[in-house]
């Protein structure tokens, strides 16, 4: 207890003296005119399509055509500001706090806070959300949102601690990746075929801007700072980890959540 205490102390005071500072120097508008630039390319593209659509297909009411320039503008917005906190934020604090846990005397402190942070950070993954509601849209109820949404979490804290410890004990990434796409390929002949398709989607899905944002800068900053590890060779390789948690999780799930086609078409227990 005294030494776990001593360790907690430690890590207190370490992000005190080297996190909260950097955190200080952060400048919150610091190169967004190329983030805007970069977001207004697609973004300007979909509205040109869209107003051709308009003029020559759709005719739509003038109200509603103001309605969707107006949630083009507040998507605009909301991209720029989410882009440009990943850019100033995200990814150096990621990089940091992995640095830091790396130079500590315990490395393997980076797995359990890798399993903490891929479950949080799944579970405010806006793509998740959106995915499990169409999930139990589409299952007319049958298959619940939560579910999925729990079920994609944890597989995802699994895999994520699991890329930490490839780091922290130099594992070959092959040791992992190759196995893992067996057990998927091979639950394919055994799982429930519409949980199938859930599964492969939700492989790109759960491996979003904050997973990749935040988590690849934490694996990339202790492969800095452990001793006779590669940036790239160590450093990478974690959101390729990451995607066979959801396809595997999800197929896995089908084992014991059968879905069941009633009549009519929906799905029903």
């Amino acid at each position: 207890m005294n030494k776990l205490s001593v360790n907690l102390n430690e890590t207190t005071s370490i992000f005190m003296d080297e996190v909260f500072p950097f955190l200080e120097e952060i400048a919150p508008f610091e190169d967004i005119t190329n983030v805007i630039l970069e977001v207004m390319m697609p973004v300007a593209l979909l509205v040109i399509f869209f107003l051709i659509m308009q003029i020559f297909f759709l005719k739509r009411p003038l109200k509603q055509l103001w309605a969707l320039l107006r949630g083009v503008a507040f998507a605009f917005v909301g991209l720029v500001l989410f882009l440009q906190g990943i850019n100033i934020a995200f990814l150096p604090i990621g990089m940091k706090i992995g640095s830091i846990f790396a130079g500590f005397q315990h490395t393997w402190i980076l797995i359990p806070t890798g399993f903490f942070l891929g479950f949080f950070i799944t579970y405010a993954e806006p793509q998740v959300r959106v995915l499990s509601q169409e999930v139990e849209t589409a299952s007319a109820g049958y298959i619940k949102a939560s579910i999925i949404l729990y079920i994609l979490c944890f597989g995802v804290a699994a895999f994520t601690a699991l890329a930490m410890a490839r780091v922290i004990y130099d594992i070959p990434i092959l040791h992992i990746i190759v196995p893992g796409y067996i057990i998927a390929l091979a639950l394919l002949f055994v799982a429930d075929k519409r949980f199938v398709s859930i599964a492969f989607d939700s492989g790109s899905i759960a491996s979003g801007p904050l997973t990749v944002g935040f988590i690849m800068s934490l694996t990339v900053g202790a492969a800095t700072v452990l001793e006779g590890r590669s940036i790239l060779a160590d450093g990478f390789g974690l959101i390729g980890i990451i995607t066979l948690a959801p396809i595997i999780s999800i197929q896995l799930l089908s084992l014991i959540y059968r879905v069941r086609p009633s009549k009519g078409g929906n799905n029903r227990g």
